[in-house]
């Protein structure tokens, strides 16, 4: 006989003892439970043989069951818990692009996340998503630039297939992963954030570029404001910088990342 076929067996015949076993238990129990004078004693053997079922069974599958759901990071339609500064940035988004609070908030979570695996100001990325996309996930520019973070996915697949599958540029927590990993590597590559912004644009061998890092890094300032507790304040500023316009300060998505890749001979994004 096989190993597994011996080893499949043997567990077969185990479960089946220990459940005539359970079982035999069970039923002396509730004949020793008529005998007035056991009833009471009985009852707290029971109780006690229940009380460990439930520890060593239910508690242990409960508490896999949430670590499987920290493995798999935050997900739409999935509460998040975040902290005051985190739920106060998540305010000022959900008011400045009109968008549901809940789908916000694991959009900040995710970004917090990526932001501790890659080593980049978790307001800097969300600030990219807000100029990138205005937080809609299903953005997708002329050039084919996707989702939150406009990722380039003729230039990315590869790194939708880790983790848990292939997640494509669409699903929101892959984008902001992937597009944080973008980021931080051509941040450490240009050696400043103005400078990795370019990249990331796919300004990187143009004079100018079109006032796309002015922009994020205005955003990330409104972002600092509101997590302080300063969410009126940020709306406010966001609400003068958008009247002023982009060359004053203003970070409304407009149409200036989509030129800057169209025209640049750059790769757009390139890790």
């Amino acid at each position: 006989m096989p190993q597994t076929d011996y080893v499949g067996s043997l567990a077969a015949s185990t479960r089946a003892t220990l459940e005539i076993i359970g079982l035999v238990s069970v039923v002396i129990l509730v004949i020793l439970a008529s005998v007035p004078d056991l009833r009471e004693p009985v009852g707290r053997i029971g109780s006690g043989m229940w009380a460990a079922i439930t520890d060593r069974v239910l508690e242990p599958a409960a508490a896999d069951d949430a670590d499987a759901g920290d493995a798999d990071g935050p997900r739409i339609g999935q509460p998040v818990t975040l902290d005051v500064r985190e739920t106060n940035e998540a305010q000022y988004l959900a008011r400045r692009y009109r968008v549901a609070d809940e789908a916000v908030r694991v959009m900040v979570a995710a970004a917090h996340a990526a932001g501790r695996e890659h080593q980049v100001d978790p307001l800097l990325i969300l600030a990219v998503m807000a100029v990138e996309s205005s937080m809609n996930p299903f953005a997708q520019s002329p050039v084919g630039a996707t989702g939150l973070m406009q990722v380039m996915p003729g230039v990315h697949a590869g790194k939708f297939l880790d983790r848990s599958g292939d997640f494509g540029p669409l699903d929101p927590i892959a984008n902001i992963r992937v597009g944080s990993e973008i980021l931080g590597d051509v941040i450490r590559r240009g050696g400043s954030v103005e400078r990795g912004l370019q990249l990331y644009v796919g300004a990187g061998n143009l004079s100018d570029d079109g006032g796309y890092a002015n922009r994020v890094l205005g955003e990330m300032g409104r972002l600092k404001m509101a997590a302080s507790g300063g969410v009126a304040a940020a709306l406010a500023a966001g609400l003068r910088s958008d009247t002023h316009g982009p060359g004053e300060g203003g970070d409304s998505l407009g149409v200036a990342p989509t030129e800057l890749r169209a025209s640049s001979s750059a790769k757009p994004h390139a890790a």
